[in-house]
């Protein structure tokens, strides 16, 4: 039986609950978030429907203290997620920065960190030089991940999840714009991964 306080707790969660949803023209629904995830996995190669939910909670926070750099870098990488989660669906231009215009991978990244108080420039290869490397098995949501091959960095995305050693990014894509994908299950993904870095605890 529900206690008066625990009735209150669930009725808040509710109440103050995050949801976001975009479909991807690759036959994914995905509802957005970060902490509690529920899936059916078909193929790997992304050619059948796969229904993912996520469940974010947002906390309130000043622009101020974003831009001081005073919260603690689990509250950012939550809120950098909830930032990205809010461009689910949006155009990929190439040179692209903003909604308005649309997004190419690092012009994404940028934007979603500078809106958040970390200052993020330039293209992939210049992120990849910023903040502290990282291996796959270290990567924590809110990381960068860099894809391309022994002659150059081609790619930037943002780490969703890392969970059971599942990796899912946020990206801008030249195919569907901005969206997730499980890069351990993506033979594309997976062969072009080369490290990620960390510019948030630095």
């Amino acid at each position: 039986m529900l206690t008066l306080k625990k009735l209150l707790i669930v009725i808040s969660s509710m109440v103050f609950g995050l949801y976001f949803t975009s479909c991807s023209n690759s036959n994914h629904r995905r509802a957005s978030g970060t902490f509690s995830s529920s899936s059916k996995r078909k193929n790997a190669d992304h050619k059948s429907k796969e229904d993912k939910q996520y469940a974010y909670k947002s906390r309130s926070t000043s622009k101020s203290n974003k831009e001081k750099g005073t919260l603690s870098p689990s509250y950012q990488r939550d809120e950098i997620i909830l930032t990205a989660m809010k461009y689910t669906g949006k155009s990929y231009k190439s040179g692209g920065k903003t909604p308005e215009s649309g997004f190419d991978c690092s012009g994404f990244t940028s934007f979603v960190f500078n809106q958040n108080g970390i200052t993020v420039s330039g293209p992939s290869d210049k992120q990849a030089t910023l903040g502290t490397p990282k291996t796959k098995n270290k990567l924590q949501p809110g990381d960068l991940v860099f894809f391309g091959n022994e002659e150059r960095i081609s790619h930037v995305a943002i780490v969703a999840s890392h969970k059971n050693e599942d990796i899912e990014v946020i990206h801008a894509t030249s195919s569907a714009g901005v969206k997730i994908d499980n890069i351990t299950q993506s033979d594309y993904w997976n062969s072009r991964f080369l490290f990620g870095v960390d510019v948030i605890q630095k």
